[in-house]
């Protein structure tokens, strides 16, 4: 059980660091893009237990509490190690891939640093009840 915890924890740091690189950008809307966008705002708004609330497993199981602890735990050192880039400058989203069913998507973006620096990241979201989630672990 220490090695999936140990494993699930890996994973979820660098996805949330590459995830939560989108800083303060806003949109509206029901899409892949939008509840990315969502996400990082709530990261960089310090709203960590509303950005938990946006993940779920792989097959879209919710997380358990221990697993919403531990993500939540995790958002400050993401969001400190993207902060310690002189903080966004913009992030333009490069594809949204929905899936021929409509119920997988995969977002593409580009982050671009006030210190020049430039990242390309992607997210996995799944569709549950009409709402988009963003996908934890591989």
């Amino acid at each position: 059980m220490k090695k999936v915890s140990g494993i699930f924890m890996t994973i979820s740091l660098m996805f949330i660091i590459g995830l939560f690189s989108l800083s303060g950008c806003s949109s509206s809307g029901n899409n892949p893009g939008a509840t990315v966008k969502k996400g990082i705002k709530l990261l960089y708004d310090k709203k960590y237990e509303a950005a938990v609330k946006m993940y779920v497993k792989k097959d879209g199981e919710k997380l358990t509490e221990e697993e919403k602890a531990k993500l939540m735990g995790m958002m400050p050192m993401a969001l400190k190690e993207k902060e310690s880039k002189q903080g966004l400058k913009d992030v333009e989203i490069v594809e949204e891939i929905i899936s021929d069913d409509g119920k997988t998507a995969t977002v593409k973006y580009k982050m671009m640093y006030n210190n020049g620096d430039t990242d390309n990241e992607s997210g996995e979201l799944i569709k549950i009840d009409g709402e988009w989630y963003l996908v934890i672990g591989k």
